[in-house]
């Protein structure tokens, strides 16, 4: 009997370890579903709520609390200390005090939420309802672009009646809704009145604006919403991180006998730091000749001068008549001047490789396309311009001229067009590339590729713009942008025709803005004191272009 026994249990075994082995892992498919809102109540858009009420959210799969919470955005704000109570995929939101008679409320809740597998919501949630008679129905809706992610971004609005002059370090915004993960909003339910918009992502949810912390971007208009005029549509913002500090040369330090290194505390603009005659380089006794002046091209708020041979253990000032960052601040004015010591060290080191454009090995280069070179040092020039060449795979050296940006910088401009679907090589020889003071160059060999495109998988892109605002002024500028980086850009007077011509074939979406101010960029606009941004669109429909089929007749109505 024993014997059966044990033969069962092997066997018993052997079939629970069969059948382990058979489906889906423990716990069944991995959940991606995004959780989202079942039920509400009140009910959305209800009217002659109790000021009493209690609200209730039902989720359809459990939720993560914290991130739930966080993602809640109750507007106009109905007083502090909100208490959440869970129960399984129900939650309960009561008030510290009665809401306002005669208000509408719009609970947003946000795509921050998220469920127990990190699943977020696809899009946010809202609940709109009234404790009066009458539903608020004015609408605004629109996009935000930014180069990168939007996600956790909100739509904050003021009431211009209530704050004349809102400083979003200050004060709180009567409606606030997020955006969703592909960059579009709806600001629902808003009483008539007149309105100031600002996107913000308030990365430490402390529910203010705070510079060179927070990215923001601003409207191109305040909104004047009537019975007339409910709705409006392509309030479209562009969010940036915004500097708002002057930079400062922070430090200089002698590298070796003839290269100082200046170290900003930011990024700076290149125009003026990359001119010799834009520094002094002086001991309290004597001036030391700057040679050359260029820029970190992968670390814009590094500049380096190669200078005459430095006395060592001398004290050197370096002083900078002007320069400015990205954003066009001018340098802090107590920080135009700093100290170090001169170097013993002999410069020994030749010059090395940065970068190139198009980059190295790059594929698809146009035929009219301009090789640019970046170094690290300041290069001989003689000795460049005759070692240089850039030749095809058989030996066909093209002829061309060059540029000098500076001494570590140059531009080789092809006299002719470059051969079709053809490799091509920028080299040197062994040994030729040297730098000003004859170092000859960090590696044996220097040889760059890059592969020119066939023209004839190449295309066009037309049409027209016009702008709905008869009053707008400046030039228009247009990108046109596609998958793995594809992007192209055309400046047009005004109104009337646009070319993009000889572009790859792709998925193509078009943002264009208006230069109002004609600074020949996008002005983000400022939130206090209030200075309103460019508008901004983003043509709705993606635009298929094909290998040698010219796509026409894409007008764009530029929206007011």
């Amino acid at each position: 009997m024993r014997h059966i026994k044990l033969v069962f249990l092997i066997w018993a075994g052997i079939l629970l370890i069969t059948c382990a082995k058979q489906g889906y892992p423990p716990g069944g498919p991995v959940d991606k579903r995004p959780p989202y809102i079942v039920s509400t109540i009140p009910a959305t858009d209800s009217t002659n709520v109790s000021v009493d009420t209690k609200i209730e959210l039902v989720f359809s799969e459990l939720v993560d609390h914290n991130t739930c919470e966080e993602a809640i955005f109750i507007t106009p704000f109905p007083g502090e200390k909100i208490k959440y109570k869970w129960k399984g995929k129900k939650l309960k939101i009561e008030f510290n005090e009665p809401l306002a008679l005669n208000r509408t409320y719009i609970i947003t809740i946000g795509t921050g939420t998220k469920d127990r597998r990190n699943n977020a919501m696809k899009a946010s949630h809202t609940l709109a309802f009234s404790t009066g008679a009458v539903l608020d129905i004015a609408l605004v809706k629109g996009f935000v672009y930014s180069d990168s992610p939007v996600q956790g971004t909100q739509i904050w609005a003021y009431d211009l009646k209530e704050t004349p002059d809102p400083n979003p370090a200050q004060n709180f915004p009567l409606y606030i809704t997020q955006v969703g993960s592909d960059g579009d909003y709806e600001l629902s339910h808003l009483a008539w009145g007149n309105y100031r918009l600002l996107a913000v992502n308030d990365r430490d949810m402390n529910n203010h604006y705070d510079a060179e912390y927070d990215l923001l971007g601003v409207a191109a208009r305040d909104l004047f919403l009537t019975p007339e005029n409910s709705t409006e549509a392509n309030v479209n913002f562009k969010i940036a991180l915004r500097d708002t500090t002057a930079p400062e040369l922070r430090t200089a330090s002698a590298l070796d006998q003839h290269h100082v290194e200046l170290r900003f505390s930011e990024k700076m603009a290149p125009d003026s730091l990359e001119r010799p005659a834009n520094y002094v380089l002086c001991t309290h006794s004597d001036t030391l000749a700057i040679i050359d002046a260029f820029h970190n091209i992968l670390n814009p708020s590094l500049v380096y001068l190669t200078t005459e041979k430095q006395l060592a253990d001398s004290l050197y000032f370096v002083f900078v008549h002007y320069g400015q960052d990205l954003t066009g601040h001018r340098l802090a004015a107590d920080t135009l001047h700093i100290a170090f010591k001169g170097s013993a060290r002999p410069d020994t080191l030749g010059p090395a490789f940065m970068t190139m454009l198009p980059a190295d090995s790059a594929v698809n280069i146009l035929t009219n396309t301009r090789l640019d070179m970046f170094f690290t040092e300041t290069l001989d020039k003689k000795s460049v311009e005759k070692f240089f060449s850039l030749q095809d795979t058989v030996g066909n050296t093209v002829k061309g001229a060059f540029t000098w940006h500076n001494g570590a910088h140059f531009t080789f401009i092809p006299q002719d067009p470059l051969a079709v679907e053809t490799l091509y090589l920028a080299q040197f020889p062994v040994d030729s590339l040297v730098d000003h003071f004859g170092n000859q160059y960090a590696d044996t060999l220097f040889v760059k590729r890059f592969t020119t495109v066939n023209p004839d998988t190449l295309s066009e892109l037309s049409g027209s713009v016009s702008d709905a605002d008869s009053a707008g002024t400046g030039a228009f500028y247009l990108q046109a942008i596609a998958e793995k980086g594809i992007n192209y850009e055309k400046w047009i007077k005004g109104e009337g025709e646009y070319l993009f011509k000889g572009i790859l074939p792709g998925l193509y979406k078009i943002i264009i803005f208006r230069d109002d101010d004609g600074n020949k960029a996008y002005s983000y606009g400022e939130a206090w004191p209030y200075k309103p941004a460019d508008r901004i669109y983003m043509y709705p429909d993606s635009i298929t272009v094909r290998s040698r089929w010219a796509n026409e007749g894409n007008d764009l109505v530029f929206p007011r």
